[in-house]
């Protein structure tokens, strides 16, 4: 007795590894959702639309703003008193910083405090709004113009600006330029208290240098007369000729000692078993005269190993014995090969040994003439160096104070120029004409906008959120190909009425032309299967619509097919092909009827077999031996042998059959089945013994954006010739 985990397949060629359950990702069509809700994004904007006009009259009684600004501009800098006309080097780099900076300095809470307490302000409607018994709270006041200011740079110019908006037109530029004002007030007298600080240390620096350079005068002239530096020779470079020879010895001896250590060290950690010997010691040792005999008998043993392998079964005594020799002659040549690597390493050991104590002993010498030679070049050298560096320093000391007395000529003259001023109001702030908030040209697009964002962000989310299977697109990613996309009945443009025997009742129906595609490849991906198990997940997937003009497809190639009702719990392929059985697959596994007792003709190449009789109708015999032997005996009378099972997540009916047949395919109902259901099924299917073929794609609905509905159009209008 064969059963299906024995049968040969054309997947099962070698071990089958678990599939994992994969959670697809979630593939959303914009241009999908976009036609599905495309009266909504209408009614969407026009409600926008409104709430944007109702808005903006709103706000007009309300709330209504006038902005106004300052703009100033940063000038270019003088760097020399004596240029007519100032010149700029500064990248826009540097600008936009700068620019910046004086923005942020604008909105200051101590300049907007000084700016506050002009009386222009205080006399404004604005600050009625922060008056408190009377009395004017200047730091409510700034508290809000720290909120309300807005200071920023224009890009790729000179110019940074400072904005305000309030409820009053007339209150816009009394603000405005009380706080511009302020600003270049204070900008005034910092720059003026900076060139007095700068002065004053540049005068107090000058000073000092006139002090130092004096007394460093005299500390030379007594160094020069206290050394006799006037008969000095040049016995120095001598001195340093010998130095440079040792050193160069001493680095050479460096080197090589170096190099010995490493060596050493390497034959140590290869004796310790720390380091792999490298391949010359390897090559080496195999030049030992012992280890070459060895090599030479372990090449004559495995030439006897490769007769015998050529005479002889790996069973038979003689070769078995040759084998042995070979591993014997193999370990000899380890074990060998071992000591001789271990007597080489312990020569180099001693080699690198000592040569590491001849170097460190040579190197020791050349430090200590060195140290000798230094000493003398030290004490030759001293005083000429220590003279250099009182002459070098009073030289750079007469420098700095002659840079000195430049710079506070400059600066004297830059202060005394008034286009130096780095800041100055390029214009001033107007009392506004029109309205800044609210505009027709903001409120009634911006409505447009937010009714949009509304319909498109809860139109998304429920596609997000939806875990259905609800197009082909959402079967991308999981382990199955999809074999066909079947259309529901009220979607095919042709008028057919059921979907049960679409092929034989309407075959120029766009229903009838995708079961046949959907047949065609199934037949294709069988790769010469005969039993096939079509299951679905939940009840009303429609497996029997597909088994029946599966069937119908197949036998229009003049092929047998056996259909098999295995549903015993609520079968339904008999109704749907319109015979009465009393008798079938129960029967038979109960071992109260043959298989050629309970098979009928259906019609020409297609045959049926029913659940069989209620009190036989046990499904627990689907997994003896017994549905073996059936399978095995369908397999032998007909071509093809078709099997209806129980959804598979209310029965285990079809887990059982798929453990059993040569192919399974999965139906998926769309709208019906969560995506995490598909895929588990999925992956249960790909582990089981027999091939899973793919997905058939069941009864999505005709809201697909329109793809769908074209192609049908495509199809009924081919068909009809029009």
């Amino acid at each position: 007795m064969t059963t299906a985990a024995q049968k040969p397949s054309a997947d099962r060629s070698g071990p089958r590894s678990a599939v994992p359950v994969v959670q697809p990702g979630i593939r959303i069509d914009p241009i999908r959702v976009l036609r599905q809700n495309q009266w909504k994004i209408v009614i969407g904007v026009v409600i926008g639309v409104l709430c944007g006009a109702g808005a903006k009259m709103v706000f007009d009684r309300t709330y209504p703003l006038y902005s106004g600004r300052v703009l100033f501009e940063l000038r270019h800098a003088i760097t020399n008193p004596d240029d007519i006309v100032a010149g700029d080097s500064r990248n826009e780099e540097t600008v936009e910083r700068l620019a910046q900076t004086e923005a942020s300095r604008l909105t200051s809470r101590e300049l907007l405090l000084k700016a506050i307490r002009k009386r222009d302000i205080e006399n404004t409607e604005w600050c009625n709004k922060f008056k408190q018994d009377g009395q004017f709270v200047a730091d409510l006041a700034v508290d809000a113009l720290e909120r309300e200011l807005r200071a920023g740079f224009q890009k790729r110019t000179q110019y940074f600006s400072l904005s305000w908006s309030t409820n009053v037109d007339a209150d816009v530029p009394i603000v405005l330029n009380a706080v511009a004002d302020t600003y270049i007030e204070v900008r005034k007298s910092e720059d003026d208290r900076r060139f007095t600080q700068n002065s004053d240390v540049f005068s107090s620096t000058a000073k000092n240098l006139d002090s130092d350079l004096k007394s460093l005068a005299d500390q030379i002239f007594e160094f020069i007369s206290k050394n006799n530096m006037g008969s000095r020779d040049g016995g120095a470079g001598d001195i340093v000729q010998r130095m440079d020879d040792t050193g160069r010895r001493m680095n050479e001896t460096k080197g090589q000692l170096s190099v010995a250590i490493s060596q050493r060290n390497q034959a140590w950690a290869k004796l310790q078993g720390t380091m792999a010997p490298s391949a010359e010691d390897v090559r080496t040792a195999e030049e030992d005269p012992v280890v070459q005999r060895i090599n030479s008998s372990l090449k004559d043993v495995r030439i006897s190993l490769d007769l015998a392998a050529k005479k002889f079964t790996p069973d038979h005594r003689e070769y078995i014995g040759a084998q042995r020799t070979v591993n014997a002659v193999e370990q000899e040549h380890d074990v060998e090969l071992k000591k001789v690597l271990r007597r080489n390493l312990t020569a180099d050991l001693k080699l690198f040994g000592d040569r590491s104590e001849t170097m460190a002993e040579l190197l020791r010498s050349y430090e200590e003439d060195f140290a000798k030679q230094e000493l003398r070049l030290k004490d030759f050298t001293a005083a000429s160096a220590q003279l250099n560096q009182m002459t070098e320093r009073q030289r750079r000391m007469e420098e700095q104070r002659s840079k000195m007395l430049d710079v506070m000529n400059q600066l004297n003259s830059l202060k005394a120029r008034e286009d130096a001023r780095a800041v100055t109001i390029a214009q001033r702030a107007l009392t506004p004409r029109e309205r800044s908030f609210p505009k027709w040209t903001i409120m009634v697009p911006l409505g447009a906008l937010l009714g949009l964002v509304s319909v498109l962000g809860v139109a998304f989310l429920r596609e997000v959120l939806d875990q259905r299977v609800r197009y082909a697109s959402d079967l991308a990613g999981m382990h199955g190909r999809l074999l066909g996309v079947i259309p529901d009945v009220a979607d095919d443009p042709t008028g057919v009425k059921r979907a049960e025997n679409a092929i034989r009742e309407a075959p120029q129906s766009v229903l009838a032309e995708s079961l046949r595609q959907t047949a065609s490849h199934v037949q294709k991906h069988m790769r010469g299967h005969k039993t096939l198990l079509v299951i679905g997940g939940l009840p009303g997937a429609g497996v029997t619509a597909i088994i029946t003009n599966l069937a119908e497809s197949i036998a229009s190639s003049g092929r047998r097919v056996l259909l098999v009702d295995a549903d015993l719990r609520r079968p339904t392929l008999g109704k749907a092909l319109g015979v009465n059985t009393t008798i079938g697959l129960g029967d038979v596994l109960a071992g109260k009827a043959k298989i050629e007792d309970v098979i009928t003709e259906v019609r020409e190449q297609i045959y049926l077999i029913g659940a069989g009789s209620p009190e036989h109708r046990v499904f627990e015999r689907l997994a003896t031996a017994a549905a073996d032997d059936f399978l095995a005996q369908a397999k032998s009378m007909f071509d093809i042998v078709v099997i209806d099972a129980p959804p598979a997540i209310v029965a285990g009916d079809a887990m059982i059959l798929a453990a059993k047949v040569d192919a399974t395919v999965l139906v998926v109902r769309a709208f019906q089945e969560q995506r995490g259901l598909v895929s588990r099924l999925i992956a249960q299917l790909n582990d089981m013994p027999s091939q899973f073929v793919g997905i058939v794609f069941n009864r999505p609905r005709n809201t697909a954006g329109g793809y769908f509905r074209k192609n049908y159009e495509a199809m009924a209008g081919y068909s009809s010739g029009k």
